[in-house]
């Protein structure tokens, strides 16, 4: 399938408008700790304000504000002392912070690479390290103190950038760095340099520097880092002197960018090895999918996976830790006190803090339920937990655009307009949901008590639904539990009677809008797995997905085409 025909809308936008002030508060108050740290807690402290001082920076560049120098000078020393330990420098900057002129408002988004897929800063100081002198690259013979020109793709780049070019400093070599946002569709990015970048990259051809290009991925089509490349070609920069550094080797014949074998094929790449195979190589890892076989019967058809977009996850040898990555810096720290709330309030496992972003879980005697189990019994808990959940973990914010979504993916799937007021999608109260309803999600302990697994991630990371109402949970358990209406009469009855709430009336457009985001998701997901097996399981839940929705839009009184278009194979 091409890419268009997989271009749906799945993943939310993630920028949000907050107070720079704000910003900088929080800064500031993890720079206090870490400079009054103990030796033990410096490199974590370290590393939080480095994140912190990285998004900062990348949002002044964004907004074009003065003060972004500052910022750089301080993420330069945060990943010079993470390298180092010495905060001499760190020290002497934060002094300077309350002088600043900040907008009032900037844009920031979550760096995703730190906050859902275990991307350590340094791995990409090992990645640096690795390359050796780096004037052997450009002329295959050692060159002193050869200038290295890093570019930073915003706004995970930010960070990044800075810790490999403290890196090589500390080799010996003059590093320079600047950021840059390619712009444009994501399948297409263009990198168009300002007069002052284009200054900075000929005072680096001067040198001969070797220009290092440097962000998590590639993503799905790999355009920003072409972006980026083609831009200094077109500035005469000689490819053999440009290297791009990524945190994973693409497979070419999966990028979507416009002739993007060839193009990648024009440059050098390095991959960053990530520093947790180390820490967990006498672990079993059971991330990408591979905790089905580790936690379902033998006999139990395997749900459907993403394998790529699922968190790094490990068992510990004996079976009773599972180490899960959940975010550094204060993604991680949120998630890690959803997961607190839940297990004191009875509905989850014990949670521990284990470094580096991860999260130590107890793994329960328990078994994995399925949708056969349903009563009055799996009713009554599910209906407890959406109330807990709406009660707890109301926030603040925007929210996403949820009949947006629906509207786009419907008029992609079915090639209908859909002239629905959807007003009822509109939250009553935002509120960070779990949104992974599905019955193998919940377990089973020999005493009858049900558990919720995988409880405090997915409710706020890059994929719909974000924080909504907490309707989209209920949606989820209707369509996951494959409830029949005495049950989702029982199950919507009980939830008002618990929160005082009745959703009755609203629900049907949840479940509609809960369906078409899955479908969407799991056609997406086929087009970006390879495994015969994983994509049939794909193709099935995304067509059993798609009739649902069908069914749901009857009942809404929406006009269906009687012969919706083929669906294509995707093997």
């Amino acid at each position: 399938m091409s890419a268009v025909e997989t271009d749906l809308w799945v993943f939310r936008d993630g920028r949000k408008s907050v107070s720079s002030a704000g910003l900088l508060h929080e800064l500031q108050r993890g720079l206090k700790k870490l400079l009054d740290s103990p030796r033990p807690r410096i490199r974590e402290r370290c590393l939080n304000a480095l994140i912190r001082a990285g998004e900062l920076e990348s949002a002044l560049a964004d907004a074009g504000s003065p003060a972004v120098s500052a910022l750089a000078s301080l993420t330069d020393a945060l990943a010079s002392a993470l390298l180092s330990g010495d905060l001499s420098v760190v020290r002497k900057l934060s002094g300077s912070l309350n002088n600043l002129s900040l907008p009032q408002t900037i844009e920031t988004s979550p760096p995703e690479g730190f906050s859902y897929y275990a991307l350590h800063p340094l791995d990409f100081a090992d990645a640096a390290m690795r390359m050796g002198n780096p004037g052997q690259i450009i002329s295959g013979q050692t060159i002193p103190g050869q200038a290295v020109a890093v570019i930073g793709i915003r706004s995970i780049g930010t960070t990044l950038s800075a810790v490999v070019a403290a890196t090589l400093r500390r080799t010996g070599c003059p590093a320079e760095r600047i950021t840059v946002r390619p712009t444009g569709h994501p399948y297409s990015r263009m990198t168009h340099f300002t007069s002052e970048q284009i200054q900075w990259v000929d005072e680096q051809k001067e040198q001969r520097a070797m220009f290092l290009v440097v962000d998590e991925g590639p993503g799905r089509s790999g355009s920003s880092f072409l972006s980026v490349g083609e831009a200094l070609i077109d500035a005469d920069v000689p490819a053999e002197h440009v290297t791009l550094i990524g945190s994973h080797e693409p497979d070419l014949s999966m990028l979507c960018a416009d002739d993007a074998v060839r193009r990648w094929k024009g440059f050098r790449f390095l991959a960053a090895v990530p520093h947790i195979c180390a820490r967990f190589s006498g672990h079993i890892f059971v991330g990408s999918g591979e905790w089905r076989r580790k936690f379902l019967a033998e006999d139990t058809p395997w749900p459907a996976s993403w394998p790529q977009m699922e968190r790094a996850k490990f068992l510990s040898p004996d079976g009773t830790r599972l180490y899960k990555f959940e975010g550094l810096g204060a993604v991680g720290e949120a998630v890690q006190q959803r997961s607190r709330r839940v297990d004191d309030a009875g509905f989850g496992c014990s949670v521990t803090d284990a470094g580096d972003g991860f999260s130590c879980y107890a793994v329960a005697e328990a078994t994995p339920m399925t949708a056969e189990e349903v009563d009055t019994v799996v009713l009554d808990r599910l209906a407890q937990y959406c109330a807990f959940r709406a009660a707890e973990f109301g926030t603040d914010g925007v929210p996403e655009p949820l009949a947006e979504m629906l509207r786009f993916n419907i008029s992609r799937e079915f090639e209908i307009e859909l002239n629905l007021n959807m007003d009822a999608l509109q939250p009553s109260r935002l509120v960070v949901v779990d949104g992974r309803m599905q019955p193998h999600e919940w377990l089973r302990t020999g005493d009858g008590i049900l558990l919720k697994t995988d409880a405090s991630t997915h409710g706020d990371d890059h994929f719909f639904p974000g924080p909504a109402d907490i309707a989209w949970d209920l949606a989820g358990v209707a369509v996951e539990w494959n409830l029949d209406p005495n049950a989702l009469e029982f199950l919507l009855a009980r939830f008002a009677q618990l929160s005082s709430n009745d959703l009755r009336r609203r629900l049907p457009i949840f479940m509609l809008a809960y369906s078409v985001f899955r479908l969407a998701w799991c056609k997406m997901a086929m087009s970006a797995v390879t495994d015969s097996s994983e994509q049939l399981r794909l193709r099935t839940a995304c067509r059993r997905y798609r009739n649902l929705a069908l069914i749901q839009m009857s009942q809404l009184g929406i006009r269906v085409p009687a012969a919706p278009r083929e669906q294509p194979s995707l093997v």
